[in-house]
């Protein structure tokens, strides 16, 4: 089988985020942190009230990877679905187009040191996990054997920083900015016949008006086979027929 068929793959987005609120919060309670809270939604404090300490895993962004399978896009795939009666049919599909996924993460507690020890706890948790796979992957939506990667990114500007704050009505407050690139697979197959014999046709040049069969019609082992068309004849030309894929 060349790739899997995944009912619900599209959810790869909300599970990848699950995926890395429960690394973090792992690591917070082997830490001694208990009782920490991870909150999906904006950063603002009608949102932490009341679950303090709180870790905030907030995706703020996302985009094509360009310098991911988006690069890829145009190349197919083959899959062996199994049908009703048992039987197995090849089909195609295109490429997965990757989309990166941006998070703010941010912490909230009592004091700035609390907030600042879990911030340092979760940038250590990205360097020892680069990368997430079997049950660390959450959820239904991740091939058996595949990996998510986590990057921390380089520090935003001031302005961005500013832009993003002020959109929430909240001073600008430390955070770790963290990525991920993942595969969202369209649904849609193509069915087509893979091309089970070759042969060779050539004609007189000197006798427009025939076509002429050749030896060798069906190139390979048995009668009349070989694994090299017929030598051409003078005054004839050759046509291949039967490759490449039909659909």
């Amino acid at each position: 089988m060349a790739g899997y068929i995944i009912p619900g793959q599209h959810h790869i987005i909300k599970e990848s985020s699950e995926s890395l609120s429960q690394l973090l919060l792992g690591e917070f309670k082997a830490a001694g942190y208990k009782r920490v809270h991870i909150v999906a939604n904006a950063p603002k404090p009608d949102q932490i009230e009341g679950k303090l300490p709180a870790v905030c895993v907030y995706l703020y962004q996302l985009g094509l990877d360009w310098e991911g399978g988006m690069a890829h896009r145009k190349a197919q795939e083959i899959l062996e679905v199994k049908q009703p009666d048992g039987t197995i049919l090849e089909q195609m599909r295109d490429a997965p187009m990757s989309v990166r996924l941006d998070y703010l993460i941010s912490t909230w507690a009592q004091t700035p040191e609390d907030e600042q020890l879990l911030l340092g706890l979760a940038i250590k948790c990205l360097i020892e996990w680069p990368v997430l796979a079997g049950e660390q992957l959450k959820g239904d939506s991740f091939e058996p054997e595949y990996e998510m990667p986590l990057s921390i990114a380089a520090r935003l500007d001031e302005g961005t920083l500013a832009r993003f704050w002020g959109s929430l009505n909240q001073p600008i407050r430390p955070a770790i900015q963290c990525w991920t690139v993942v595969p969202i697979y369209p649904e849609k197959l193509e069915s087509f016949k893979r091309v089970k014999d070759r042969g060779v046709r050539y004609r007189n040049l000197l006798d427009p008006e025939g076509t002429e069969e050749g030896p060798g019609t069906g190139w390979g082992p048995g009668p009349g086979g070989g694994n090299k068309p017929p030598a051409p004849q003078p005054g004839m030309a050759t046509f291949k027929t039967g490759t490449g894929v039909k659909r």
